[in-house]
C-alpha cells in the first residue's frame, strides 16, 4: 500500500465530511428512517507523521417501538470503515 499524500486542513475537513456521509448511508441501510429518531456523529481525525487515525462516536436514538438489533448497527459501522478505507486509497494515496 502506498503512503498518504501530505494532507492539508482542507483535506482533513473533506475526509471528515465524507466519512460522515458514508457512515450515515450505511446506518440508513440497516435502520428504517421510520425507526430512527436522531443520529449524532462526532468524528475525530488525528493526522500525525503521515498517519491518519479516524474515530467516530455514533449516537443513535430509535423509535420506542423499534426492533433494531445492535449487531446490525455495528455491522453498518464496520462497512462504513471499509468503504472509507477505499475512499482514502482512491483519493489520498500517492
Amino acid at each position: 500500500m502506498s503512503d498518504l499524500k501530505k494532507l492539508s486542513s482542507d483535506d482533513l475537513e473533506t475526509i471528515s465530511d465524507n466519512f460522515g456521509e458514508i457512515l450515515e448511508r450505511e446506518v440508513s441501510r440497516v435502520i428504517s428512517t421510520k425507526e430512527l429518531e436522531d443520529i449524532d456523529l462526532n468524528i475525530t481525525i488525528n493526522y500525525d507523521n503521515n498517519q491518519l487515525d479516524v474515530d467516530v462516536d455514533l449516537g443513535v436514538s430509535f423509535d420506542e417501538l423499534s426492533s433494531i438489533n445492535q449487531d446490525l448497527l455495528l455491522e453498518a459501522i464496520d462497512n462504513a470503515y471499509l468503504k472509507f478505507d477505499s475512499y482514502i486509497d482512491d483519493n489520498f494515496r500517492v
